[in-house]
């Protein structure tokens, strides 16, 4: 099981998963280092930039796209631990509340079981309850806390989704 396992662009019906093209990822780049959590964990721009300009084998970065315009991103690590992690998932601002990060997180549960996955892994930052309650609402369970993996004074929560 790889990375190859999940497609290189998706249908979510009223939303696209495709590759991140150049400008894709410095319109995303550009809003999510605005955002929290990683405006709060001071991730720069430049940084969310190279990490979803991608690369490493093992990974899947994906835009979200609306109507040809990006509305989000969607990053996975396949294989890891039985199943795979979702690296980031982000849906910006003015196209949230329509089912985007719902649909996206689906479709990654669903290649995950294709692929024979018994799991599916995410963190969110302790502080972010928007994050952890939409990871729980879709059957996440909290597996642990892990101080400072990203930055240092914050701590992020592993979830794990077991697939039946």
């Amino acid at each position: 099981m790889t990375a190859s396992a999940f497609p290189p662009t998706a249908d979510l019906g009223s939303a696209w998963l495709c590759p991140i093209t150049d400008d894709a990822r410095r319109t995303l780049a550009a809003v999510l280092a605005t955002m929290a959590p990683w405006s709060t964990l001071a991730i720069p721009e430049d940084g969310l930039s190279r990490f979803l300009a991608g690369g490493d084998e093992g990974t899947r970065q994906y835009a979200i796209t609306v109507d040809g315009a990006t509305a989000g991103v969607v990053c996975t690590r396949f294989p890891w631990l039985k199943g795979p992690y979702v690296e980031l998932l982000a849906v910006l601002p003015g196209h949230q509340g329509h089912g985007l990060g719902t649909k996206a997180l689906t479709f990654v549960e669903a290649e995950a079981k294709r692929a024979g996955a018994r799991n599916v892994w995410v963190c969110a930052s302790e502080f972010n309850g928007l994050a952890r309650r939409f990871y729980e609402r879709r059957g996440f369970v909290e597996v642990g806390t892990l101080p400072d993996l990203v930055t240092d004074g914050f701590a992020e929560v592993l979830f794990r989704k077991a697939l039946a």
